[in-house]
């Protein structure tokens, strides 16, 4: 493995002064469960990299209005979070099933969503319950619905100097129901496809529907056309199953390793139909 010089700086001015000295040779690191990975396989050979473990302020949530979740919490600390699981229970879902303790010991929602993979276990939750980013750069500070965020199979609209400081979830209203489910070839392993879903419901009527799904397209995704199907109608079996049909047209998936296109056709129908399902039997 090719070595590489390691910086931890203590302040994101620092961090960025860093990258700004160094160059196009460096790359920020988080956790590292994927980073590393990477650098080791040699898909990535990095000068230097710029840890963000050291940053205080880039650590730890607060819970009012909305969520305020720093990029460098760990997985492991919003699992056990009473407060999170209120206000962002997919999300709590999303991690406690992502990877495993050793994993969530090191990993941080930062590093799952910079890293901008298809699958990322985080993002799903996060777009049903459309979540602004906190990035900052040299130019200053930007607001990012993560929904603009992935533009691509490991690629995101922030420029290579730019840190993701902060999520930031909009609190739930009453009547509001959501959830994450997940299929891997085993509970450890990444998805072969995930879902989200979010449903604010008048009785039996959905007025609002959020649904995401993940491993099943370039990028994590809104089903917008399932969401418009949903929405203000009496939500009963045969709309389910039509939401499932429509959504295993929607989605853009591939054949690789894990699975095949038509599978995740299918299981992304699947999930879609039994997120609605659960999402509304969790209206609080």
């Amino acid at each position: 493995m090719k070595k590489y010089d390691y910086y931890q700086p203590r302040t994101v001015n620092e961090a960025l002064h860093l990258m700004d000295d160094l160059g196009d040779g460096a790359r920020y690191i988080a956790g590292g469960t994927d980073l590393i990975v990477r650098i080791k396989q040699k898909v990535m050979q990095p000068d230097a990299l710029i840890s963000l473990q050291g940053i205080d302020s880039l650590k730890g949530f607060q819970v009012n209005e909305q969520a305020s979740i720093g990029s460098m919490t760990l997985f492991r600390d919003i699992e056990r979070s009473k407060e999170l699981r209120k206000s962002c229970p997919a999300l709590v879902e999303a991690v406690t099933v992502l990877a495993n303790p050793q994993v969530r010991n090191v990993g941080t929602p930062g590093g799952n969503i910079s890293n901008a993979a298809p699958s990322a276990d985080c993002a799903p939750p996060l777009l049903v319950m459309e979540a602004v980013l906190t990035v900052e750069g040299p130019g200053g500070e930007r607001r990012i619905p993560i929904e603009d965020f992935f533009i691509g199979p490991g690629k995101t609209c922030m420029d290579s100097t730019e840190i993701l400081t902060r999520i930031l979830v909009p609190g739930i209203r009453k009547g509001t129901g959501t959830v994450f489910l997940k299929v891997g070839r085993v509970s450890q392993d990444i998805a072969i496809a995930n879902a989200a879903a979010l449903l604010v419901m008048e009785g039996q009527k959905c007025r609002k529907c959020r649904i995401a799904a993940g491993a099943v397209a370039p990028v994590p995704l809104r089903l917008k056309k399932v969401e418009k199907l949903l929405e203000d109608r009496i939500v009963d079996k045969e709309l389910m199953d039509e939401a499932a049909r429509l959504a295993s047209k929607e989605v853009q998936p591939i054949t690789d390793v894990r699975s095949t296109e038509e599978y995740r056709r299918h299981i992304s129908g699947v999930l879609v139909k039994k997120a609605i399902q659960q999402a509304m039997e969790q209206v609080q």
